[in-house]
């Protein structure tokens, strides 16, 4: 296994080596949206430090496997592999939840998805979650949001949870998206039309906003969010035609990546030409689990599950790392926080942790466990669905697995090395059972608290 890794670790650097420049396949008709009203006020702290810009990208179903750089010997992606020979590499990036909006809540507040009662595939996160954005602001950062929103409109729309601009679509779309400009969706306004890839003309309308910022030295946010690879599988021709000798499924599949990835390549790229890029954090990571078998598994529709995952911050990561430790979207959070020193006076409970440390090449493990619950197809007030829910608790090596009984299937508990056995094949809970037992009593205190703010403890309104 480790000569396979080494194996591909030199393909990333070679291919790194010959990776091409901007890609240039879309055009974009729109004007710089007017400013909006200012998000709900947050009591915080900023302690004066550099302030990084910060871009977070989020492709759509996309596997951990579905990358050049992870192993996958016929999708192209050289923009990522470039990316991944300078960036910090994560072997076990989890996606906190088993679908979209749930993920997509996870990267923006640190919390799961069952503390805001996200249960489902597509759904809105509860009022009175702090989003990265509405943090941000606080610290001085101007924010965007382009793409899939996802997270719901009313109170959780996008404009009143931190984001400044915002150029989105409430779900997955195609190429030649028409996107809603703020909150035109209410105001039957013009939407933003257009034309070619869908991911590139996603990063187009980011690298507007970027570039007037740059131009004032103005530190921002910005959140890109894809429709890729999410099916159907509508790829531009331009990336389809890389693939001629693979049946059309395949080349609409991996087309839609090496199209996901030339936008990559336009976002890096521009951010050279500005010459910010060594003072921005670029965050590449996907929403959940794969949808093929060849991405590292059908894993959408499951939780405690891997998905890609890629760090680029050239002022701090100055070679490429690899690392192991496991990582969730609820650790983005707490990260961006702790790099630009934000102590927020109301926070709800946060999941996920800062890897700061691992970022600086200074963390040996993580410090704090990673859970999940399945929620699922129950309605939103079912009691106790925190307690009766599946769920998975990852502590250091180890990731145990708690599968409630359904019709005539008993409970069953896993215990895994997720090291050791990376595909989860061996059982090591009878032979482990003190470590079980650990473990499910610490899952049992963690679900407690999921619970109470479930029921909506954590909300300012609800606190007496």
């Amino acid at each position: 296994m480790q000569s396979y890794f080494q194996t591909a670790f030199l393909a990333v650097l070679l291919t790194a080596a010959v990776a091409t420049g901007l890609v240039m396949n879309a055009t974009v008709q729109a004007e710089e949206p007017a400013a909006k009203e200012a998000p709900r006020a947050v009591d915080a702290i900023a302690k004066p430090k550099l302030k990084p810009n910060i871009i977070f990208v989020v492709a759509d179903d996309m596997g951990w496997q579905d990358t050049g750089f992870s192993g996958n010997q016929v999708v192209k992606t050289p923009h990522l592999d470039s990316m991944a020979a300078s960036a910090l590499w994560f072997d076990n990036f989890y996606s906190a939840h088993a679908t979209c909006s749930p993920g997509r809540m996870a990267i923006l507040t640190g919390r799961t998805p069952l503390r805001a009662k996200m249960v489902t595939t597509v759904g809105p996160m509860q009022d009175g979650e702090i989003t990265v954005a509405t943090a941000l602001k606080t610290a001085g950062y101007e924010t965007a949001h382009f793409g899939k929103w996802g997270l719901g409109r009313e109170a959780t729309h996008p404009t009143k949870v931190g984001f400044d601009e915002v150029i989105w679509s409430k779900g997955h779309y195609n190429n030649g998206v028409e996107f809603f400009v703020g909150d035109s969706d209410k105001r039957d306004e013009k939407p933003v039309k257009t034309e070619g890839e869908s991911s590139i003309a996603t990063v187009k309308l980011a690298i507007d906003f970027i570039q007037k910022r740059a131009m004032r030295k103005q530190p921002f946010f910005v959140q890109v969010s894809f429709g890729s690879p999410h099916g159907p599988h509508i790829p531009h021709e331009d990336f389809s035609k890389l693939y001629p000798d693979l049946q059309e499924s395949d080349q609409n599949y991996y087309g839609e990546i090496s199209g996901l990835d030339a936008a990559v390549g336009n976002l890096r790229q521009e951010l050279r030409r500005l010459k910010i890029e060594d003072n921005t954090i670029l965050w590449f990571v996907s929403d959940n689990g794969g949808i093929r078998e060849g991405s590292g598994g059908k894993s959408k529709g499951q939780i405690g599950v891997r998905t890609t995952g890629l760090l680029e911050w050239p002022n701090k990561i100055t070679k490429p790392m690899r690392t192991t430790i496991p990582v969730s979207h609820m650790d983005m959070y707490p990260t961006v926080l702790d790099i630009v020193g934000i102590t927020l006076k109301h926070q709800p409970v946060i999941d996920g942790t800062s890897i700061v440390k691992l970022i600086e090449g200074k963390m040996k493990q993580r410090n704090k466990p990673i859970g999940f619950i399945r929620g699922g197809k129950v309605a939103p007030e079912t009691p106790n669905i925190c307690k009766t829910s599946d769920a998975v608790w990852i502590d250091g090596k180890y990731k145990l697995r708690l599968t409630q009984a359904k019709k005539n299937k008993p409970q069953r508990t896993t215990l895994h090395d997720i090291f050791a056995d990376l595909t989860e094949q061996e059982n090591l809970a009878d032979q482990q059972p003190e470590k079980v037992q650990k473990m499910l009593n610490a899952l049992a205190l963690w679900r407690k608290s999921v619970q109470a703010s479930y029921a909506g403890k954590d909300y300012k309104r609800n606190q007496k």
